[in-house]
């Protein structure tokens, strides 16, 4: 039900709607991060990215504080799919490496990070200016992270017929790792609505 991204396993149990998470290489819990103050992350879905890309998702995050944040790619570092029975919304599946939710019921929670044992060799980075934004598109061919994937035949809940994906974006270095202002808080999008499966099924990998 989980895909793997960089080898890094991440597992969601949901029970009374609370989640645990194994996000580190040694599958345990933590650690957690609280969300940012000032950051924020909002995602939508887009049904073709570019040209011959197919769907995907567009990302824009706004930094309202007065100083540069650097984010270690990729962002969003997961996602969290939940389809809807009845009048509840329920876990589905993840996918990622870190800032799954630590309370799924709490919108603005804790969320388990993911600190590398060691220091990436080719590090990459997100940079976004104090008081700026940054706008960018991912198709979900590209990454298995946020690939729409609410198609399981062991998992499906009886009657769901909605779905909706939540972003997250939650990583601490490793106390080797130089890189200035980088973001330690996490990142939540809103729940982005997905279209019906059917719709999608031909161009998606889903299982």
């Amino acid at each position: 039900m989980t895909r793997l991204l960089r080898s890094v396993p991440l597992l969601l149990l949901l029970a009374c709607g609370r989640a645990t998470i194994s996000a580190d290489t040694e599958r345990r819990p933590g650690p957690w991060v609280l969300p940012c103050a000032g950051v924020t992350l909002r995602a939508n879905y887009v049904a073709e990215t570019g040209a011959n890309a197919g769907p995907g998702f567009s990302f824009h995050i706004d930094n309202k504080t007065a100083k540069d944040i650097r984010l270690e790619l990729p962002v969003p570092s997961s996602a969290h799919w939940y389809a809807r029975v009845g009048i509840r919304w329920m876990w589905r599946a993840s996918a990622g490496r870190g800032g799954a939710l630590v309370d799924a019921l709490r919108e603005k929670g804790p969320m388990f990070a993911y600190r590398p044992a060691a220091p990436p060799e080719h590090a990459e980075y997100l940079t976004v200016p104090a008081h700026g934004s940054q706008d960018w598109a991912v198709p979900m061919r590209d990454d298995p992270a946020i690939q729409y994937r609410p198609s399981c035949a062991r998992c499906n809940y009886p009657g769901e017929r909605e779905y909706q994906a939540i972003f997250a974006y939650a990583y601490l270095p490793n106390p080797e790792e130089h890189a200035p202002d980088l973001l330690r808080c996490g990142l939540r999008s809103a729940p982005v609505p997905m279209p019906p499966v059917a719709l999608h099924a031909a161009s998606l990998d889903v299982h």
